[in-house]
Formats: structure tokens, C-alpha cells, sequence
């Protein structure tokens, strides 16, 4: 029996959930299965019997299948003390609450063989609460597991190139890198954050919860800048007299892409993840960008609960849309971090998130 069959996921059990997000209510899937001897109902003390520190031999890369289409590919590094983290997932589905039923299956791939799927679950709309994903372990367990990085450790997307890439790192001449060039008043490349002052005003991140609100943060066609005046720039739309924002060609009818992060240094932490979306095929560009134009399950989903083998900054995934066109690529990088709450409420920091977009033609 090859390891890809021993160490296959199976148990699956899914529902919908939802999570208040300001003034959102935001819809996902919450994912629970078994893997090794870490089972679905397994959240106390004490871990796994084959846990090992966090070093048990569990896939770190799944599919999320729905309704027999490959929707999203999920990379998972969880935190040593964890391991809720290393069989549990939340598969984002927007803000509009699910109607009639969907069919979720996943697999993993384990030496570059993928697993066979687990048992398929019929799920409908009922929606059944706030997602808790904090572990309960004993309080002196917890004292001594390390927490998020606190430096801040930023970047942006390089494959596909991002707009902050293409107009502030690379100094690219189109018109209208130049134009975002003019009118933003900040020259940071890797730091398109939605600012210090609207996150101590609304937290980005729920400590409570331990999720990201990022929803919260986008209004009209400001996707782009985080809604960050600095950045105002990147938010510009194609136009005659600006021409377009330089792109980058991507061939789907290759079997996978890989995608590419440049990061001034990795950050690693529990609550640390990428989120990658893209445009619905019905998007204008001459429109503007706004959180409305995107899918709303991101097709590609990493998260950094602890480092890799080799902190890597690429993705090699299978779960990119097959289809032609123009299209943007919104990253949603983030988690606890960001500057100190004011009396330390909140796990002591407000949380952050780094955003690249990309321009695409998709081929």
C-alpha cells in the first residue's frame, strides 16, 4: 500500500457557518476530518497519540472539491501545540448566504501522489454559528507555546506581478504606473495595508474568533489601495489616455500554475494565511476594482501556522479557474500582527494584512 493511501485523509464532516465581520455576515464551510490519529472531535487535552510535537506525518497540501469541481487548493503549516490546525479548514464563501445544497469532498497529496477523496457531504444552508477555532489546552500548555512573529514582516505578489510591484518596486513606464506613481504619497511597495488609524479603530483581527475581518475594509473601487489614500494609485482604472496596467499572461490550459510571493521576510504565526481570488468574468477593469468584482471562494489558500522545510514563496496548484480573458488576482496576506491595542486587549495587537492585485490575461 502506496503512503499516499495510509496517510489519506477520511471522516470528513462539513457545514455551512457563518461569521459576523463587521458589518458583514460572512458564509464558509467549516472542514473537519481525520487524519493519522487526529480525529475530527479531537480538541482537547491531550494531543494525538502520534502528534510528535507537530512533526506527525499528515498531508500538508489538500483539494476542496464542490459539487465535483476542483474549487480551491489549501496548504497547511500548522503550529507545533495545534492540532486542530492540522485537519481543520474554512473554505470562505462570501457574504451572500448559500441557497440549496452543495457536495463536499477533499483529498491530499502525500510524495507527489494524491490520496483518494474522502467520503462526500451533502451540505444545505442552514447556517450554524461563529466557527470557534481556538484550542483548549490547559493554561500552563498554552503559556509556553510561542505566538505570532511580532515584527512585521510585509511583501507583495511577484507572480503574477502585482500593481505595487509593477508601479513602486520595478518603476514600470506605462502611463498609468506613472499616473499611480504621481498621486500615491507613499513609496512602500510592500506595505499596502489599510493603515494604522482604521486598525485601531476596527480590528482586523477578531482575537476572540481567530479570524481575519477583512471584508470589513473594502468599500466602492478602492480594493486595490486597502482603501489607503497613500496608495490611491493602484486603485486607478484603465483608461484611453491612461492605457492599461501591465499584465501578466497565464496559460490555463497548463495542468497547474505556480504562483510566486516577494517577501522581505517570511512571517510565521498560528493565525498567519494568504487568501488568493480572482475576478468574476464578468468584470469591467475600466470600472474600477471593488471587493463585489471577485469570486468569492479563493482558489488558493495557504496557511503559515508554522515554517516550512524551506521557506519557499512559491505555490505549485491545479485549482485555477480554466477560462480566457482579462481578470485581476486580489492576495490577501494577514493575520495577528499589526500595531499595539491601546490597553492591550485583543491578544495585545490589532492585526494586519498585507494586499497585492494583479493584472492578468488569462490565455
Amino acid at each position: 500500500m502506496s503512503k499516499a493511501r495510509t496517510t489519506a485523509p477520511s471522516d470528513l464532516r462539513a457545514d455551512i457557518r457563518y461569521r459576523d465581520d463587521g458589518k458583514y455576515t460572512m458564509y464558509g464551510i467549516s472542514l473537519r476530518w481525520q487524519i493519522g490519529e487526529n480525529a475530527p472531535d479531537h480538541e482537547a487535552w491531550p494531543p494525538p497519540a502520534d502528534w510528535n510535537e507537530g512533526n506527525a506525518p499528515y498531508p500538508h497540501l489538500y483539494e476542496v472539491w464542490l459539487d465535483d469541481e476542483l474549487r480551491q487548493t489549501v496548504f497547511l503549516h500548522w503550529s507545533s501545540w495545534n492540532w486542530m490546525q492540522s485537519n481543520s479548514h474554512w473554505v470562505d464563501l462570501g457574504d451572500q448566504e448559500p441557497t440549496g445544497q452543495l457536495h463536499v469532498k477533499i483529498r491530499a497529496k502525500v510524495d507527489g501522489e494524491f490520496t483518494p477523496f474522502t467520503n462526500v457531504v451533502a451540505i444545505g444552508s442552514e447556517r450554524v454559528g461563529l466557527e470557534k477555532w481556538a484550542v483548549r489546552l490547559p493554561r500552563e500548555k498554552a503559556e509556553k507555546a510561542p505566538g505570532a512573529v511580532l515584527d512585521p514582516r510585509h511583501g507583495t505578489a511577484n507572480h503574477p506581478r502585482s500593481r505595487a510591484g509593477a508601479a513602486i518596486r520595478d518603476l514600470d513606464p506605462s502611463r498609468i504606473c506613472v499616473e499611480a506613481r504621481r498621486v500615491n504619497t507613499s513609496t512602500e511597495w510592500a506595505e499596502v495595508v489599510p493603515g494604522a488609524d482604521r486598525m485601531l479603530a476596527d480590528y482586523p483581527w477578531n482575537d476572540a474568533q481567530k479570524y481575519l475581518e477583512y471584508r470589513k475594509f473594502f468599500e466602492g473601487n478602492t480594493l486595490a489601495s486597502a482603501g489607503n489614500p497613500v496608495f490611491r494609485g493602484l486603485d486607478l482604472a484603465p483608461d484611453d489616455a491612461l492605457g492599461d496596467w501591465p499584465v501578466t499572461e497565464l496559460d490555463t490550459s497548463a495542468p497547474t500554475q505556480t504562483f510566486t510571493y516577494d517577501y522581505m521576510a517570511y512571517h510565521q504565526g498560528e493565525s498567519w494565511s494568504h487568501r488568493w481570488f480572482i475576478t468574476r468574468p464578468s468584470w469591467d477593469p475600466s470600472e474600477g476594482l471593488s471587493w463585489q468584482d471577485l469570486e468569492p471562494i479563493p482558489f488558493l489558500v495557504e496557511v503559515h501556522g508554522a515554517p516550512r522545510e524551506e521557506e519557499s514563496t512559491s505555490w505549485e496548484f491545479a485549482s485555477f479557474p480554466r477560462r480566457t480573458g482579462r481578470a485581476a488576482i486580489v492576495d490577501i496576506w494577514g493575520g495577528h500582527g499589526g500595531p499595539d491595542t491601546p490597553n492591550g486587549e485583543n491578544g495585545g495587537m490589532t492585526g494586519e494584512f498585507f494586499l497585492s492585485v494583479s493584472d492578468v490575461l488569462l490565455r
